[in-house]
């Protein structure tokens, strides 16, 4: 029989015999890892540091009897296999011996080979050994992360209950901390997974390093990490220890020849004043980290009564929002787009609007970010390009001049693998080319993940669609990536527009994008133009389009269709 080890401790004061035993063990195919002891202390001590297969002991040393080395080895381990090894042991003293507790004897100078009795025990030792480490391993698994090795979601919830009862015990505080990190995914997307696992594990080093020995870290799942900090005597110790954890991750790393800086949105609730048991604690603090994220994130919050009361309103709109997706309750409305060399309707943007029977229109600052953080932005994203297509498709078919429809792309449809080929067989489905279509992201989607967005960008540009940058000046800005992707329209923000001509901030801004966008052969819209003084200012700059309020509200399919069927220009009124 081989074993990779046998961990032997040999209870022996002359070396020649240890060595005789070792080598009679390895001709009998074991690999033994072996102490040699021959005193109490040392004795008491390997018991203390080291978990052992099995022992062996000599009977009679000058410092103890293996009588004595019998009970010192039962009193930490009754389990442990005893054999006694001795050149003195008689018939009568080994009957004693095995009366006392040892498995077995091995008679010194014949040990040429092992008694049948002693091979059975050294093989009941690996194989008890072999359980015990599967049941650690079963242990392990049960109660931490295999990747960060922190105490998993059970283990945590076990710990947080005991912290509890002794803080119940004690009138003391517990705080919760919920730990989301921002951005995550961009990490795993454009770095890959096993860049996201290193910076996982940095977090947890991280975390573990921030607070007290006393506190328990532990990873719930994906990239949310959760902490008990115990013993608090103030509800603001919390805030602390969250700024330390915070300023702790904010420090830069390199991922995948990549340098990163952590940001994460945390979330607090503090027993008893914020609930009273583990899971309405963990809740409350998972509530309050999305709050700091919706605030912007590497930030955090602590929890408070109205945070319940909005979340509970998010989930009902969320469910509103998923039988709206079903029973198909959103329609589109099309704001026309100007060209004020000409005064003619040359484009319209596609807007969603939800209509909901129970809550009447809802507002799209209210379910777009809902719908991005659910994942239901992507078929919501698919319905608004078939649709739009398709009418498209109708206006065209009745013989209106051509008119390029834009259709808004969020972030997470972008990334979708299969974005190009869905938009070329919804053109196909509708006969529509694709001259007739613009997509328009903004520039913090663009910059998620530059490689990836300049193959989509280019994919599509191939086709024959525009690109079109929205927000422009809110995000990156960078002179280098309108360089390097292929864009056709930037779109002024309507925050750049609001205050002009009177902000002379906005007009060197707006001034400086028209220039610049007519040096590159870039065309310009300027979004949210609601007075004959923007418009005015934005046609003498040389802006290509406008769309806003002042020249057309967002209408109906038919309404647009009205306006077009009765010739009016988008200069119709000024």
């Amino acid at each position: 029989m081989s074993i990779e080890t046998l961990r032997a401790l040999i209870v022996e004061d002359e070396l020649n015999d240890t060595l005789l035993l070792v080598n009679e063990l390895k001709r009998g195919g074991y690999n033994p890892s072996f102490v040699c002891v021959d005193t109490r202390e040392a004795l008491e001590s390997a018991l203390q540091q080291e978990s052992w297969d099995i022992v062996f002991s000599d009977f009679t040393m000058p410092a103890f009897n293996g009588s004595d080395a019998l009970d010192i080895v039962r009193r930490h381990n009754p389990d442990i296999p005893f054999i006694f090894v001795s050149g003195t042991i008689g018939e009568e003293r080994a009957v004693a011996a095995i009366k006392q507790g040892a498995q077995d004897y091995l008679i010194k100078g014949h040990l040429k080979r092992l008694a049948p009795a002693v091979e059975r025990e050294l093989r009941d030792a690996v194989t008890r050994r072999e359980n015990r480490e599967a049941q650690k391993r079963l242990h392990f698994l049960a109660n931490y992360d295999a990747l960060t090795g922190l105490p998993n979601r059970v283990l945590f919830i076990d710990r947080l209950s005991h912290s509890l009862r002794m803080a119940q015990r004690s009138s003391g505080l517990v705080g919760v901390l919920y730990l989301d990190l921002d951005n995550f995914k961009d990490v795993n997307d454009s770095l890959g997974h096993n860049a996201g696992d290193t910076l996982l594990r940095t977090v947890a080093d991280r975390l573990t390093q921030a607070v007290r020995t006393s506190d328990t870290v532990a990873r719930l799942a994906g990239d949310e990490f959760t902490l008990i900090l115990t013993n608090l005597e103030h509800r603001d110790d919390a805030a602390v220890a969250a700024r330390k954890i915070l300023e702790q991750l904010s420090q830069p790393l390199e991922v995948a020849e990549q340098a990163l800086q952590i940001r994460a949105s945390v979330g607090i609730s503090v027993f008893p004043v914020d609930g009273t048991d583990s899971e309405e604690l963990l809740r409350n603090a998972d509530m309050s980290m999305y709050l700091a994220k919706q605030t912007g994130g590497s930030h955090y919050e602590f929890y408070r009564s109205e945070i319940g009361e909005k979340k509970a309103e998010r989930l009902e709109l969320l469910k509103a929002l998923r039988r709206a997706l079903e029973q198909r309750e959103f329609v589109l409305h099309y704001q026309p787009q100007v060209e004020l060399a000409t005064g003619h309707i040359v484009g319209v943007e596609a807007l969603l609007r939800w209509q909901c029977p129970e809550r009447g229109l809802v507002s799209p600052e209210q379910f777009i970010p809902l719908a991005e953080e659910s994942g239901l932005v992507v078929p919501l994203g698919e319905w608004v390009l078939r649709k739009a297509c398709a009418q498209a498709r109708i206006w065209r078919d009745t013989g209106y001049p051509p008119l390029r429809v834009a259709v808004n792309f969020s972030a997470c449809q972008f990334r979708q693998k299969n974005l190009v080929d869905l938009v070329k067989t919804v053109l196909d489905e509708n006969e529509l080319p694709p001259e007739c279509l613009e997509v328009e992201i903004t520039e913090s989607t663009l910059m998620q993940d530059t490689t990836a967005s300049l193959k989509t960008l280019q994919e599509l540009r191939a086709c024959g669609i525009s690109i079109s940058l929205d927000d422009f000046g809110t995000g990156y800005s960078s002179l280098s990536y309108l360089k390097r992707f292929p864009v056709d329209a930037l779109k002024i923000d309507r925050s750049f527009v609001r205050d002009i001509p009177q902000d002379t901030d906005d007009v060197a801004i707006n001034s400086a994008i028209i220039a610049m966008a007519a040096k590159l052969n870039i065309r310009v819209i300027a979004e949210g133009v609601e007075t004959l003084e923007q418009l005015n200012f934005l046609r003498t700059e040389g802006c290509a389009m406008v769309q806003g309020y002042y020249l057309q509200r967002p209408a109906s399919a038919q309404d647009l269709a009205l306006i077009l069927k009765n010739g009016r220009r988008g200069d119709s009124s000024y």
